[in-house]
């Protein structure tokens, strides 16, 4: 364990952290397949990297349905795989878990019918309608279920293992009501759900750039990294071109950017006010990504939709950035929210309910201060600092807690780079990523065993329409968490033209 880990603002550390990761450009775009005016590709990478089955590229053409019609056709293979892959690790192989499996996928099936499906928005509709067509031409007729039940699993609230309980509890309450959630005692350290978030720009970056990132910290060799995905997708109906990051079969934005310069970002906030009445976060962020230009719209965007389980999000923007270093016409380039059932709160930098959030175990105790915003900077792990959403938090909030100790990992990365005078770009932004991705105990070390849950890591550098993608690597005794394989250079101003 590095000297410089510390878990409060005031352990000042001595030093900046260089977590020793591997990037890696694109040499090649490899054409496997094509659909229409869509096209598959495979990520030729440059120098020889961690990962035994190389990232694909899917760009997507025309039409709503065409889009998801080519998603499908390109994919049902992966999709398939994937979705079977998943299944197994959540359910186990035993020969009653086929049984299992048929009940789970029914449970996620009404919960995407009844509730998930009904706020979407009529373009994603026609996408996921196309989807189960194109998989359908390409022999899986079950692909376009597997597409909706995966994004109905990744709505779910909490960790894995309380998915099957949670959906039982729902399978007897067709009416699903506020408040009937039951309350659990906190926890501390999360099992499975440990995503992280930051974005940084002005003065602490070089050339006044957004850099943001986004680490999803979730269950760790599932399979689907044999599936690595970008999906382009451009629109024909006006809607601005973007992409996604994650793996095939898991539709929507785990993580993304837009040809405007917006990042979108997420993380697990446990909350007992939550409902299924809202947009799935990851075709809600591709919606954000598809017509905002900046923070502004973006806000607007989100407020004109519902929240469903609590989660942590982030948006920044490379446009606020630059009228930011021109003459500071925008007030901040990254905008945090805590959300939860019909209710969100905004962050910005410097934020006071941040600096005013405190801790104690017990009433009769000392308090202890929690939250350490700075200036021209925003991040979030798992817990969150508005009064209203502490209040429903159902996790601890401890000092001591992981989700407190990697959201102390970034705070002392960022002022550690202003108190040695290094302004942030790709290197560095791509080294507090790393930093912060669940890799165990041992957040500035990439050990050689199978610690920790990150599953993809992602850098952006939106000014410049660039992104650096790291996944999972390997299986077994030979898995590594995402921030201690390779990122992926993706320079992506030759799809969103």
């Amino acid at each position: 364990m590095s000297l410089c880990l510390f878990l409060l603002a005031s352990a000042f550390a001595l030093c900046v952290h260089s977590l020793d990761v591997s990037v890696v450009d694109v040499s090649d775009f490899k054409l496997l397949r094509s659909c229409g005016a869509s096209s598959l590709y495979e990520l030729q990478l440059q120098t020889k990297n961690s990962y035994d089955v190389a990232p694909m590229l899917v760009e997507l053409r025309g039409s709503r349905y065409d889009m998801g019609y080519a998603y499908g056709n390109l994919l049902s293979k992966e999709i398939e795989a994937a979705y079977h892959s998943l299944m197994k690790w959540i359910l186990g192989d035993h020969w009653y878990d086929e049984v299992l499996e048929l009940l789970f996928a029914d449970a996620l099936d009404w919960q995407w019918d009844d509730y998930l499906s009904i706020e979407l928005p009529i373009a994603y509709k026609e996408e996921l309608i196309g989807v189960r067509d194109g998989a359908a031409a390409a022999g899986c007729p079950s692909c376009g279920n597997m597409v909706t039940r995966a994004i109905a699993l990744s709505n779910m609230p909490g960790d894995t293992q309380d998915v099957l309980l949670l959906l039982m509890r729902e399978f007897n309450k067709t009416d699903l009501q506020l408040g009937q959630w039951p309350h659990r005692q906190p926890t501390g350290k999360a099992t499975n759900m440990h995503c992280s978030m930051f974005g940084v720009w002005g003065s602490r970056t070089a050339g006044q750039r957004l850099f943001s990132a986004r680490n999803l910290d979730w269950n760790k060799d599932t399979g689907v990294n044999k599936a690595k995905l970008v999906a382009v997708y451009k629109p024909d109906d006006g809607a601005i071109a973007h992409a996604t990051v994650g793996f095939a079969g898991l539709y929507g934005a785990l993580a993304g950017m837009s040809a405007e310069g917006l990042t979108v970002h997420e993380a697990n906030l446990e909350e007992d006010e939550i409902t299924w009445n809202g947009i799935p976060f990851v075709l809600r962020l591709r919606y954000v990504m598809e017509w905002a230009k900046n923070l502004s719209e973006a806000r607007e965007i989100w407020m004109q939709t519902n929240n469903t389980v609590g989660f942590n999000h982030m948006i920044g923007s490379g446009n606020d950035a630059a009228a930011y270093a021109n003459n500071k016409r925008s007030q901040y380039a990254a905008l945090a929210m805590e959300t939860m059932y019909q209710y969100t709160a905004f962050f910005h930098d410097n934020d006071a309910r941040e600096a005013d959030a405190v801790y104690s175990s017990k009433p009769s105790e000392s308090v202890v201060h929690i939250g350490f915003p700075i200036n021209e900077a925003v991040w979030r792990t798992n817990h969150g600092y508005d009064p209203v959403i502490r209040q429903h938090y159902e996790w601890s909030q401890a000092p001591s807690s992981w989700s407190m100790q990697r959201y102390m990992f970034m705070h002392e990365a960022f002022t550690s780079y202003e108190r040695n005078r290094i302004k942030i770009d790709v290197a560095e932004a791509i080294n507090i990523t790393a930093i912060v991705g669940d890799k165990g105990s041992h957040a500035y070390e990439c050990m050689d065993n199978t610690d920790g849950t990150n599953v993809l890591s992602v850098t952006y550098d939106p000014n410049v329409e660039t992104m650096y993608c790291a996944w999972e690597s390997k299986s077994g005794s030979d898995w590594r968490p995402a921030c201690c394989s390779t990122y992926v250079k993706l320079d992506m101003t030759k799809f969103f033209k």
